[in-house]
């Protein structure tokens, strides 16, 4: 068995063991494909079409510290960070998806709609997006 091979039986097996959670992935835009501005309010994007999956939402994940403002002074680094908070974190298998979400779609579970903020790959099919309430 090659590595790729190795590779995809481990996300199989963690799909089949995590991604237990129904989620639905409704993909929106500002509309500026179809002739309007930055400034239309977002709707769904009637380019993509909405589809259902499963997955693992771990609600609450730790705070991310990310470098927003960098000094031009080196001593100072390390002293302009932020952290920054996420309400959730969803992970699934999204090796068979008809196309990857961007940030500002949105993941329904359950009664619960979330914004994708920020996407982070991991080098393979398990993405960790990092949500907030919609």
């Amino acid at each position: 068995m090659d590595w790729t091979s190795a590779l995809a039986g481990m996300e199989e097996t963690c799909a089949d063991v995590f991604d237990v959670t129904p989620c639905r992935l409704q993909p929106r835009t500002n509309g500026r494909s179809n002739g309007r501005s930055v400034n239309h309010s977002e709707q769904n994007d009637p380019e993509r079409a909405a589809f259902d999956f499963m997955g693992t939402l771990e609600l609450g994940p730790p705070s991310t510290k990310v470098w927003r403002h960098l000094s031009p002074d080196p001593g100072d680094a390390g002293n302009r960070s932020d952290t920054v908070s996420y309400d959730a974190v969803l992970t699934a298998h999204t090796g068979g998806w008809p196309y990857k979400p961007v940030r500002g779609d949105f993941f329904i579970v359950g009664n619960d709609t979330w914004r994708i903020a920020s996407i982070l790959p991991d080098g393979t099919v398990r993405p960790a997006f990092l949500l907030v309430r919609a």
